[in-house]
């Protein structure tokens, strides 16, 4: 709202500020040449951490669960939520929906905290069978929109309201439903076809945040379909669509809303994004005017659609496992049915190698139009930034294409060409050789320009991070900065949090953050003060908290949802 040895390729320099020895740069600290530290920087604070969770599950044949997907934050400084819970105890508040539907195995939630923590209202949102919450994004004049997907059927329908699509169509569908300021739906529509959308009903440590919202009020979703016209009923995809069928076993897609609609009049745009092979859209992001939207995600095709000005328009050969993929289009008349709709710039990114392994989950655009993603790469030659750039890591030989992934952030600029169209490139340590290793799931931008990474790390050790002016090798450990909330690893995973400096020479900041258990972040946001929050799923019973809604609801070994802002950080 308002994702063949080592390859060096050169990036254009006007587009990012360079750090010089010895002098101060903002956003990068005190470097020198010999690679000493930077000036000491307060510690972020944490302003609320707190569980969202209950202890029984509404079908005796489940276990008591509950995750956050994902979270946003408005222009107050309020916090929602989404996510899913298999409970009947959740702490609904002003609810919409008080409990969840008869025959329900998994409800989604949705939630909103204000600027301190507190909770202002929870409802479920769900029909029988199962639903989950996967997205938010704030609409503009108050409320929150969330994608989500269902398998509740005509037996015990999900929710609907001013819908386009009010039947269910297939084995699942996603739900696209906006709630106002106070909890009160506005709108609440199916979106699928005959087949599967979605890849299934858990938490999702593949999905970015998967809608965005427009300053007009437009809602963006993308996912991944495999309703083709082949089958009974299509994936709906509208007459000025840019790709108007299922290409590959499963494509990516972007669908546009316009819920201020009623009706087939609320479907704005709908088209399929995809090639030979499996595609699947993990994030997607629209400037305020809705004239530029990116999509992010992962592809196995050979012929995914690539522009001439793509940092790579050839993919690699047919053996590889996976690369990330941004397309960015431009749209003539936002909100308009007949509008035209172009490839502005769209890429493969990942390793060229015929083992490549590289998946994208979240992405970004910054207020200069630069579009800053982040995922999990396994490939040692993942491409990295010409060495004159100030990045952190630039190699990590370790890498094997089969094991031990690792986070990388990248940021393309969509105002160049080929090679100098990959403006910035690092890797960011916490691989873990034989197991997972370190998953950057989303990515936010503060004004200042910084980046922000949550996600999750199975690296069992950390390692202190040592600013350099030469980009070193990743750590296998996990780097964390002294001024950490959390240096080390409490249980078998944990959440993280990662800032980098706006010039992108600096690790800023970077933290661990759970406790004896197993936990995730899957959701992060950036609110305008330039506080942090994260959402994600938590199995430990002494996960941090502060002037929590919520303590541990005792489902001991189990997991709850959890929401924390941390303050601290330039705006």
């Amino acid at each position: 709202m308002l994702g063949n040895g080592l390859s060096f390729r050169k990036a254009a320099s006007a587009t990012i500020l360079f750090c010089i020895a010895m002098l101060p740069v903002a956003g990068c600290g005190w470097l020198s040449s010999s690679g000493s530290g930077t000036a000491p920087q307060p510690a972020p604070t944490m302003i609320f951490s707190t569980y969202l969770g209950g202890s029984t599950a509404f079908d005796p044949s489940q276990s008591p669960l509950t995750f956050a997907q994902n979270a946003a934050s408005d222009a107050s400084g309020n916090t929602y939520v989404t996510g899913a819970t298999t409970c009947s105890d959740l702490p609904v508040l002003n609810a919409w929906q008080q409990t969840p539907a008869s025959g329900s195995l998994w409800s989604a939630f949705v939630a909103k905290l204000d600027p301190a923590g507190r909770l202002l209202w929870c409802t479920y949102l769900g029909g029988d069978q199962q639903s989950l919450g996967l997205g938010a994004a704030v609409m503009p004049d108050g409320g929150v929109a969330v994608v989500g997907l269902t398998s509740s059927d005509p037996s015990g329908p999900f929710p609907v309201m001013h819908a386009f699509q009010s039947l269910y169509s297939g084995q699942t569908d996603y739900f696209v439903t906006v709630y106002d300021a106070s909890g009160n739906m506005r709108y609440s529509t199916y979106l699928g076809g005959s087949d599967v959308e979605g890849t299934g009903f858990a938490d999702d440590g593949s999905n970015g945040n998967n809608i965005a919202v427009d300053a007009n009020g437009l809602v963006y979703v993308t996912g991944v379909t495999a309703s083709g016209g082949s089958g009974a009923i299509k994936f709906p995809a509208t007459p000025n669509a840019i790709q108007s069928d299922l290409k590959g076993s499963t494509d990516a897609f972007l669908t546009i809303i316009d819920p201020s609609k009623s009706g087939a009049s609320s479907l704005v745009y709908s088209s399929f994004l995809g090639g030979n092979h499996d595609d699947d859209g993990h994030v997607v992001a629209v400037n305020a005017s809705g004239g530029q939207i990116t999509v992010g995600g992962h592809t196995r095709s050979t012929d995914f659609p690539t522009t001439p000005n793509a940092y790579r328009n050839v993919s690699a050969p047919s053996t590889y496992q996976g690369n990330g993929f941004i397309s960015q289009f431009t749209c003539s008349q936002p909100g308009d049915p007949n509008a035209q709709y172009l490839f502005r710039y769209s890429t493969y990114l990942g390793s060229a190698a015929s083992l490549a392994r590289d998946d994208l989950y979240g992405l970004a655009v910054d207020q200069a139009g630069v579009i800053v993603v982040t995922g999990r790469t396994e490939s040692p030659d993942f491409p990295m930034t010409n060495p004159g750039v100030p990045t952190i890591y630039n190699s990590a030989p370790y890498l094997n294409y089969t094991s031990g992934d690792m986070t990388y952030l990248a940021k393309i600029n969509p105002s160049l060409s080929g090679n100098a169209s990959l403006v910035y490139s690092t890797f960011l340590g916490g691989s873990r050789p034989g197991v997972w290793g370190t998953y950057g799931i989303n990515v936010g931008i503060a004004a200042s320009g910084a980046a922000y990474i949550g996600g999750r790390t199975y690296a069992s050790q950390g390692v202190e991070y040592t600013p350099s002016t030469i980009p070193a090798e990743a750590p296998q450990p996990f780097p964390y900065t002294a001024n950490a909330f959390q240096p080390a690893s409490n249980g078998n995973s944990d959440a993280i949090l990662m800032q980098i400096s706006p010039c992108g020479g600096t690790l800023a900041y970077s933290t661990f953050l759970g406790g004896s258990g197993a936990d995730c972040a899957y959701g992060l946001a950036v609110d305008p003060a330039g506080n942090i929050l994260l959402s994600g799923a938590s199995s430990s019973s002494d996960f941090p908290l502060k002037n929590q809604v919520q303590n541990w609801p005792g489902n001991i070994g189990q997991k709850n949802a959890f929401v924390t802002k941390f303050a601290g950080f330039s705006p």
